[in-house]
């Protein structure tokens, strides 16, 4: 293939990286206003995310072992077109306003893109002799870094031009890239030779696309702050069941198939078994990103939604460490750039939970997520992508990839549940905190002096319970003036039957009284409001000074089995 051709083919896969991990994240911000379009539940909206994450993983060998067998660029080609008619098909979903159809497109789109990232990566990495494979692979995991940080950000951004009630465009940008993408891969020529076919592992592809299904959806619904109550419930054990049973039935199939759709010899190779056992403390650890947004509004005092241009920041430093990374790969080993990444994350999430969350300030908060965002771009794909491609057989890379984002995708997929406990146990602690700083009602024609606390959190309302837990630090004092206001008002009956045996001064009415009564204990929280401020900053904070640490853990756990690596940049492929 003459250098032109190969250029155009490394572009377009780029490309292909960039729109498919773009849109993992673009959809996140949109879920509330999709639920609210199609007039579903939030619990139902959950789906719009979860389903796309089950068929995303259940295509990932598949595709790999597909374009191993006949061809990167014809199974990537095929992913694109199949992401773009999903993305198409999502899109319409806006105007038909049905949820199943917006679902059925989802899958569509899931199974093109499980075959995207995996079969460029492992295309991008192969196009580069092994002194450059490193910079290159670090191509990839700047804009696959950058794209997925970007995501929600560039969501809520389109969202606002294009306006809420429109929200199929988020789907619809992906069309056009999609179709350049295929049209320029059709005409461009490609002289890769491919692995001859055997036996095709039909069965082993059924039985892995239960396996992954069963466990996947498991660990989606696993609470590990609740984890008795939860591994119990009828969306859990069942699945986990399904799972255990058919993990020994899929491993004797694969021993016995000609070409395994996994190859199981990856998890019995010392080196490859520790690539992927960071692969899935990265997808675990990076997930800590989803609440940054939430940390730094609560932080700054800043209202909801304003927080997305920190996870830009965060972006910026992991697409300058991201190549910087690569060529680190190159001149020492990816062994060096994985333990420079896990100590970035490390400090940065440390200074997260010990400075930011104890002593707020912009610099401190500045500072832990340069740290994190370093952390990211170094680990986040160039090397292990190149520890896998540099260990295993030239005919099987695309597979190998495929098992790396698998296992990563697993990481993913159960650390929200296990760092959601932390803030869920902070909002917990919130109400009661917040009535014990109300201001004390002096009840009218009493002298008897009453706490919120003492009768309102009892009779918090579900509708003003929620508004609670849905305030941020800007909007929570007059979200407790309105509970206030609610609470007086119930109690005004009661008031006015004890004040009709009693002397009221001339000219006033029990009515102006009460009134009164309301507008001077309003105005007394509103003089208490940089206290309730901070008493609901400190609150939520706390819960995420835990998370964070949360995140310092999994760092170091992910630096432990770094330090285990070979120091050599590959090993020997005689047993794979």
């Amino acid at each position: 293939m003459n250098k032109n051709n190969k250029t155009v083919l490394l572009i377009i896969f780029l490309l292909g990286i960039f729109i498919g991990a773009l849109d993992t994240g673009i959809v996140s911000p949109a879920r509330t206003v999709i639920a609210s379009g199609l007039s579903i539940s939030s619990s139902s909206s959950v789906w719009i995310v979860t389903i796309y994450t089950l068929a995303y993983a259940v295509s990932m060998p598949i595709a790999g072992k597909f374009s191993d067998r006949y061809g990167k660029k014809k199974i990537f080609t095929l992913s694109i077109a199949l992401f773009g008619v999903g993305s198409l098909l999502c899109c319409i979903s806006d105007y038909t306003g049905s949820f199943s159809f917006l679902l059925a497109a989802r899958v569509i789109q899931a199974l093109g893109g499980g075959g995207i990232m995996p079969v460029a990566t492992a295309y991008i990495g192969e196009s580069f002799p092994p002194e450059k494979k490193g910079s290159a692979l670090g191509m990839v995991g700047a804009i696959y870094g950058v794209s997925t940080t970007l995501g929600p950000t560039a969501g809520s951004a389109l969202l606002n031009l294009v306006g809420n009630s429109n929200w199929g465009m988020l789907f619809f940008i992906n069309v056009p890239i999609c179709i350049a993408v295929i049209i320029i891969a059709l005409l461009v020529k490609d002289e890769e030779v491919v692995k001859a076919p055997k036996k095709m592992d039909v069965l082993g592809s059924v039985v892995v696309t239960l396996v992954i299904l069963s466990l996947m959806y498991a660990l989606t619904n696993l609470q590990f702050h609740d984890f008795a109550n939860s591994v119990t419930s009828a969306k859990v054990w069942p699945y986990l069941l399904v799972f255990i049973i058919l993990l020994p039935i899929f491993i004797v199939i694969e021993k016995k198939a000609l070409d395994p759709v996994l190859n199981l010899k990856y998890f019995t190779n010392r080196e490859i078994a520790l690539t992927l056992v960071i692969a899935f403390i990265t997808g675990a650890g990076m997930m800590g990103i989803v609440f940054v947004p939430q940390f730094g509004e609560n932080v700054l005092k800043l209202k909801t939604g304003s927080g997305g241009y920190l996870v830009t920041l965060m972006a910026v430093f992991s697409g300058v460490s991201a190549p910087l990374g690569g060529k680190l790969v190159d001149k020492y080993s990816p062994k060096l750039v994985l333990s420079m990444g896990f100590i970035s994350t490390l400090i940065g999430s440390s200074t997260l939970a010990f400075v930011v969350a104890t002593q707020p300030s912009f610099i401190s908060l500045l500072i832990g997520l340069a740290f994190i965002g370093l952390g990211m771009g170094f680990c986040m794909g160039t090397p292990l992508n190149y520890l896998m491609q540099t260990n295993v057989d030239a005919t099987e890379t695309a597979s190998a990839q495929s098992t790396l984002s698998l296992i990563r995708s697993i990481g993913v997929a159960i650390s929200p549940n296990i760092l959601i406990g932390f803030i869920s146990e902070a909002g917990k602690n919130l109400a009661p905190k917040l009535m014990n700083v109300l201001p004390k009602i002096t009840v009218p024609g009493s002298n008897t002096a009453i706490s919120m606390a003492q009768g309102g959190s009892a009779s918090i309302s579900p509708d003003q319970l929620s508004a609670l837990q849905n305030a941020d630090v800007t909007t929570i004092t007059d979200t407790l003036k309105q509970f206030s206001s609610s609470m007086i008002d119930k109690f005004s009956p009661m008031l006015k039957q004890q004040m009709q045996g009693s002397k009221l001064p001339k000219g006033v009415t029990a009515d102006a009284l009460i009134g009164k009564w309301k507008t001077d204990y309003l105005s007394q929280i509103d003089t208490s409001r940089t206290t309730i401020e901070n008493v609901f900053q400190s609150t939520l904070n706390n819960g995420f000074a835990k998370l964070f640490i949360g995140a310092a853990v999994i760092a170091l756990l992910g630096l432990i089995f770094t330090l285990l690596l070979s120091r050599k940049k590959s090993i020997s492929k005689a047993n794979l």
